[in-house]
């Protein structure tokens, strides 16, 4: 009989222990399905397979613990940082996506980002800067799922085919000088900001996403990495991200996005 998966209590989330005793039965709870943008693919048969994939991609990862086949907590360097790598995989025989996905929501509803692909999830320590998640996943073919934290009310419209077109909007708003369009889902428009603060970059940055679901993570990440505080404009499935708080309304206001704001510091730890 396939088990109905739930995360035990945040305090127990630090502890190593084996797969099974990672989670209790949720009675007859609906399941939270896995996000759609996360890949389905790679699949690992064992704990072993996720560090030695790490290891290909040039992140070797010591084993620490190892309570089964299942899970192993393994510690690697990013950018001179120790990181710890908790890693669960999940057998396909015995677990399904949805299943996956409902242990995976239990994580990041305890305030905890993850990295997850095919039946595999990885909780990355530390885990309130979301570069080092990342960077893991980068490494294994697998996405970020952040926290869900709250976000306002966004509109379905102006909805841009390609991130091109919402380049061109800004641009026939006088928002956009300058354009770099990076590949299909990715460009800068050059702001009008005079010289001042190095910190503060004096363009936009413009994504486009597959899903609504995938574009409200990314506004979580950007709340996760302490990239603010800034102002994101957003509706339908893309975003632009300033560092000017005047000129992000601007856009708003010229395309009808909503503003999304987050002020450093300020999200649950995790």
């Amino acid at each position: 009989m396939k088990k109905t998966l739930r995360a035990l209590v945040p305090v127990l989330l630090l502890l190593a222990v084996t797969g099974c005793d990672r989670f209790e039965p949720r009675g007859g709870e609906p399941l939270v399905p896995m996000p759609d943008h996360v890949p389905k693919g790679p699949v690992y048969a064992s704990a072993d397979e996720v560090v030695a994939a790490l290891e290909r991609a040039g992140l070797p990862c010591e084993v620490i613990r190892q309570p089964g086949t299942s899970t192993a907590d393994c510690t690697t360097e990013i950018g001179g940082t120790g990181v710890e790598n908790q890693i669960q995989v999940l057998n396909t025989t015995d677990f399904s996506r949805d299943e996956v996905g409902d242990s995976i929501d239990s994580w990041r509803s305890g305030g905890t980002t993850i990295v997850a692909a095919g039946n595999w999830f990885v909780r990355v320590l530390p885990n309130q800067e979301a570069r080092y998640s990342q960077r893991i996943a980068e490494a294994l073919g697998a996405v970020v799922l952040p926290p869900p934290y709250p976000l306002p009310d966004i509109p379905e419209e102006p909805a841009y085919a390609t991130v091109g077109a919402l380049a061109d909007a800004l641009e026939g708003a006088g928002l956009c000088v300058g354009r770099k369009e990076v590949d299909e889902e990715t460009a800068y428009c050059g702001t009008r900001l005079p010289k001042g603060d190095p910190s503060c970059p004096r363009s936009s940055l413009l994504k486009r996403y597959d899903s609504v679901r995938e574009r409200d993570d990314a506004l979580r990440l950007h709340i996760r990495n302490g990239l603010v505080p800034a102002e994101i404009v957003t509706a339908g499935r893309w975003t632009a991200v300033y560092c000017d708080p005047a000129e992000a309304r601007r856009a708003a206001d010229a395309l009808g996005g909503a503003l999304v704001h987050h002020e450093a510091g300020s999200g649950p730890a995790g």
